[in-house]
């Protein structure tokens, strides 16, 4: 029998991974899968089930009543393709990827908070099945969107079948796409559920809706395998954390030549409020300066009248309009100048984030 190569791990905690690699005994040829970011028994969905049989590539089944996938009532559990089909469309962000280093121009924060620490921040969570709306949120409206975790990640059978590189059942482009965006995602869970509020919060929303009876403990058992997942081995969208959608939308039409990336608002009412606040302020600013003229025409007009009274009530009328003017003007150039301040700041943090990002990634790179 071959010597097993070491596989590369995904997760640098020695106490969750399983080396799972096994030789064939037919061609004494070692069958390389790579390592699991978790321990079987640390895993939270045990209705799948991976077996092996001679000269045959792995078959991926349900072992209850049912054939299909958990949380995918729809694709039989026993086919490879439509499986690996099914999981990219409800994991991958193709659309989000396209943008690469183009996403730090939105705001990313690649520190993800708590749940906790989110409603603390007054943000809404918002439950979506969309998986390039997830961790967007909307600074107008405070809301956050998460999406739920599905039950097929934490089953070890599930990533036994995905990582089994021996399946040709599986496109390897496809199988590298599935593990790179399937890690990231539950890193970002790692970061959103570390408290037992944040696990009793996740439970309010039915983010953790497949995992009934799962305790706290359990989950954390399971979810911590991925708190020490490298960069390098997760896609590009789930790197950069927390996206503002505003943000988004808007550098998806410089970049992307479309209108927006991803839209929640279902009416044009919700659509443009978030624009009335600086439309009433620039023309309020407008309304008080040609009033402003107005008066001061006006006053022009009548200056030469004899009536003493009259003449100085249409200098302090003059005045006043000039300061109105200049108030104007100054609260404009005041307001310009704020929003300078605050984009340069945020350009600052961003900058700040992307090196640590780079910075990370580098290191990953030098240490494997």
């Amino acid at each position: 029998m071959a010597s097993e190569k070491p596989a590369s791990a995904v997760s640098r905690s020695s106490t969750c991974v399983a080396s799972l690699s096994r030789a064939n005994t037919a061609d004494h040829e070692a069958r390389r899968i790579t390592r699991l970011p978790f321990e079987k028994l640390q895993e939270l969905c045990k209705d799948l089930q991976y077996t092996r049989e001679h000269e045959k590539p792995g078959r991926l089944q349900n072992i209850t009543a049912t054939p299909t996938l958990p949380d995918a009532p729809r694709v039989r559990a026993d086919r490879s393709s439509e499986v690996v089909t099914h999981c990219l469309q409800d994991l991958d962000t193709p659309g989000m990827n396209t943008l690469g280093e183009k996403l730090w121009h939105a705001g990313p924060t690649p520190d993800i908070v708590s749940l906790t620490q989110h409603t603390v921040l007054d943000r809404r969570i918002q439950v979506t099945e969309d998986p390039s709306m997830h961790l967007l949120w909307v600074g107008f409206e405070s809301i956050l969107f998460v999406k739920p975790l599905p039950a097929y990640l934490a089953s070890s059978a599930f990533w036994e079948h995905l990582m089994d590189e021996a399946n040709t059942d599986i496109d390897p482009g496809e199988r590298k796409q599935l593990i790179a965006t399937s890690l990231g995602f539950l890193k970002t869970y790692a970061s959103l559920i570390k408290h037992r509020s944040d696990f009793n919060l996740a439970r309010r929303h039915d983010l953790l809706g497949s995992f009934n009876d799962t305790s706290f403990e359990e989950f954390v058992r399971f979810i911590a395998c991925f708190d020490t997942v490298p960069d390098s081995a997760i896609s590009s969208r789930w790197r950069y954390g927390l996206v503002q959608l505003d943000a988004l939308n808007f550098h998806s039409m410089l970049f992307r030549r479309r209108w927006h990336l991803n839209r929640f608002e279902s009416r044009y009412t919700a659509y443009f409020s978030r624009y009335f606040p600086t439309v009433l302020f620039i023309f309020a600013l407008f309304s008080v300066m040609l009033s402003a003229m107005q008066v001061i025409l006006a006053a022009k007009q009548l200056w030469e009248t004899d009536n003493k009274g009259l003449k100085r009530s249409l200098g302090v009328f003059i005045w006043f309009s000039t300061e109105a003017i200049g108030w104007s003007l100054g609260f404009g150039l005041m307001f310009m100048l704020w929003w300078i301040c605050i984009s340069t700041c945020e350009a600052l943090n961003r900058r700040v984030a992307k090196r640590k990002v780079q910075k990370r990634l580098k290191d990953e790179r030098l240490s494997t």
